[in-house]
């Protein structure tokens, strides 16, 4: 619009300026005009103008030349008169000496109109650009969703690893030109003359942690920076997102086993952590009538006090259990937990209701009939492996005159392998079973016959398919944009100056706005999941992104697509969930984890095996020191069970040689005979 009004400002103000000196000469003219007579001058008062011979007085008739105004002029003065444009320039052109004082006039009102207005619409315009200049320098917004589309596609990725697996780890010369090429499109054309050489072909390992060199090239490293935070706020985006997926219970069970047993130790995880949620859980009471509402308030209360630490009295109150093997124990158990000591059930005492007798059947009744009932309660059978609020632990046996369990854990004492230590726990401190690990005597003939272990001891390595290389690759993609958002919060809540152009959290000053703008764009996240996890909701995802852009600044691009990149991951971990190949892959997993250490060779061997034909890839993720920070390794073996058939094969091979040599030999030996009997005899 700013272009428009200055163009017709400036074309007006051109008219007036070329029009004006035309009318001044007519008045010039005509104020002066001057008849000729025999004898001298004559009075123009005194001089009559015949009819027709011109207008106001005039003796003279003047007409303007077309030539004279532009194109310009002339849709200058059709702007001002409208649909009367054409008949004003008509008389401009037959009786300028009346017509061009009218138009005049006219340009010089419009001119002052449009210059007032313009100066109102300038004050807004710079309101305007001030609050969208910071906005404009965020570039790669705009082509960042077909970017990030390209990138994270199954085909992309299983293409790059294939790629570099060719040339011997490095990226080949036509990928590299088209990545190349991708970069001119969002960066701009001379980015590999001005970022080229800041693109490697190869990620540098220098002293990083390297992986098995009997195993692995690799053919691709990616880092996990800020560990111990950024897996479990991306465990809690997942987790949320797969409960609010529109997937099968089955499914989701399967997801969350496969994450608790492998994903979980994978990553350096805790149990205990991933189960905190279910430690603070509340059984709802039983639905009351609006007459008993103060029962219900002490109801709620008394789970409350159930879950807390201190009793009624206000004392706190620590209980432990001892080990069965006389020694030490440290495991610290809190009120779900009824101690032993000598043998004997200690049974705690967690507070004292204050009710009458006459409610206390009724008081009774509801609390046995609430989520964690004895009554209708099925038990573990002994021998279980359960998760509880104290780590993993087995199942001896259930009480049921006290309703507890009988947990035995393992000792901490490193005097002492075999050592145990008992507790007694109530139902609601189990929080459900552990899948055992399945016992092989091929996995342990293996692991026997395999001297080769890692260089570091806390290094961890799988065998698996497709579907566990793409949730790896995405799963990593998730962990740096969560470290980019941190970065971002922290460091728009130290830039001062960007002021109106991010919105603001707190107060001023306050040390803890990059926690708080950081857990406002997982609250973000969050919302955007629950909306439908933005395959549907066009306009959600509009206003999440200018949610984020408002909150983390114009460098947010990158977190635009959370949306799409948790989908991608949901439907990658479903898939592992179902691949029965993988679940193996697993199994072996877990019995190498369970026996201390990784055997490489050995790992690869029982792979093969079970690998029925599949395209496999190996993965090692190893600690780097005095840092929180992970590298996982990753190579693409192709089909390994070939090997396996091969040398299946060649013993075949030479068993049916051998096999043919023994038929030679006597099918030789059956010649001779034949020709030594069709020999004539000598005559005597």
């Amino acid at each position: 619009m700013r272009f428009e009004i200055d163009m017709c400002i400036d074309s007006n103000a051109t008219t007036l300026q070329r029009l004006t000196k035309i009318n001044d000469e007519l008045q010039f003219l005509s104020e002066n005009e001057m008849m000729l007579t025999k004898g001298g001058m004559v009075k123009k008062s005194s001089v009559y103008c015949p009819d027709g011979a011109g207008l106001a007085g005039k003796i003279y008739q003047y007409t303007l030349d077309g030539r004279v105004l532009g194109v310009i002029h002339k849709h200058a003065i059709k702007r001002i008169y409208g649909d009367d444009g054409t008949e004003m320039l008509d008389l401009c052109s037959k009786n300028p000496a009346v017509a061009l004082p009218i138009v005049v006039h006219r340009l010089r009102q419009k001119d002052e109109e449009w210059r007032t207005a313009r100066e109102v619409l300038n004050r807004k315009w710079k309101d305007l650009a001030e609050h969208n200049y910071y906005k404009s320098l965020d570039h790669r917004s705009i082509t960042w969703r077909i970017t990030d589309k390209r990138a994270t596609i199954t085909r992309t990725i299983v293409a790059e690893i294939k790629d570099r697996a060719a040339h011997n780890g490095l990226e080949g010369e036509a990928a590299a030109n088209a990545r190349m090429e991708k970069a001119k499109e969002e960066h701009g054309t001379f980015y590999d003359v001005t970022m080229g050489c800041a693109i490697p072909r190869k990620m540098d390992l220098t002293g990083l942690p390297l992986p098995t060199k009997t195993i692995f090239t690799p053919h691709l490293s990616f880092v996990y920076d800020d560990n111990s935070w950024a897996q479990q706020d991306a465990y809690r985006v997942i987790s949320f997102a797969l409960e609010r997926a529109s997937i099968s219970p089955g499914d989701k069970e399967r997801c969350f086993r496969l994450w608790r047993d492998f994903t979980r130790p994978w990553f350096g995880m805790s149990l205990s952590w991933m189960q905190s949620p279910a430690a603070l859980f509340v059984a709802s009471p039983r639905s009351l009538d609006d007459d008993d509402e103060d029962d219900a308030d002490s109801t709620s209360s008394t789970t409350d006090n159930n879950n807390g630490e201190k009793d009624s009295s206000g004392n706190d109150e620590e209980d432990g259990s001892k080990g069965s093997s006389g020694g030490e124990d440290d495991t610290k158990i809190n009120n779900d937990v009824v101690a032993t000591e000598d043998g004997n059930i200690v049974k705690e005492e967690i507070m004292k209701l204050e009710m009458t007798s006459s409610n206390d059947d009724d008081d009774a009744a509801m609390a046995d009939a609430g989520y964690f009932s004895s009554t209708n309660h099925i038990p573990f059978p002994p021998e279980t492996l359960v998760s509880t609020t104290f780590g993993e632990g087995k199942v001896i046996q259930y009480l049921r005159e006290d309703a507890v369990y009988e947990v035995s854990y393992p000792s901490q004492s490193q005097s002492d392998d075999d050592a145990t230590a008992t507790a007694y726990l109530r139902l609601d401190a189990i929080y459900g079973s552990l899948d055992p690990v399945e016992p092989s005597l091929l996995t342990d003939q293996l692991r026997t016959n395999d001297p080769e272990v890692p260089q570091r001891s806390s290094d961890q390595m799988i065998f698996g398919t497709q579907c566990l290389y793409l949730f790896f690759r995405l799963h990593q993609v998730i962990v740096r944009r969560l470290n980019i958002a941190k970065k971002l919060a922290m460091d728009v809540s130290k830039e001062t100056a960007l002021g109106r152009h991010i919105e603001k959290l707190t107060y001023e000053g306050d040390v803890d706005e990059g926690n708080k703008r950081y857990d406002a764009f997982l609250g973000l996240v969050y919302a955007l999941i629950d909306a439908g996890t933005g395959s549907s909701e066009a306009s959600e995802g509009g206003k999440y992104e200018d949610r984020v852009r408002h909150l983390l600044g114009n460098n947010a691009h990158e977190l635009t697509t959370m949306d799409k990149l948790i989908s991608h991951v949901l439907k990658h971990l479903q898939n592992m969930a179902n691949d029965d190949t993988l679940l193996s892959m697993v199994e072996i997993y877990r019995r190498h984890e369970l026996a201390g250490n990784f055997k490489p060779s050995a790992f690869r061997e029982e792979a093969a095996l079970m690998s029925e034909g599949e395209n496999m890839f190996a993965f090692q993720i190893c600690d780097m020191p005095k840092t929180d920070q992970k590298i996982s390794h990753c190579e693409f073996l192709g089909c390994i069970a070939e090997d396996v058939e091969d040398e299946d094969e060649a013993v075949l091979e030479n068993d049916e040689d051998l096999k043919r040599g023994i038929d030679d030999v006597a099918m030789d030996d059956a010649d001779d005979s034949a020709q030594a009997a069709k020999r004539p005899k000598r005559a005597v």
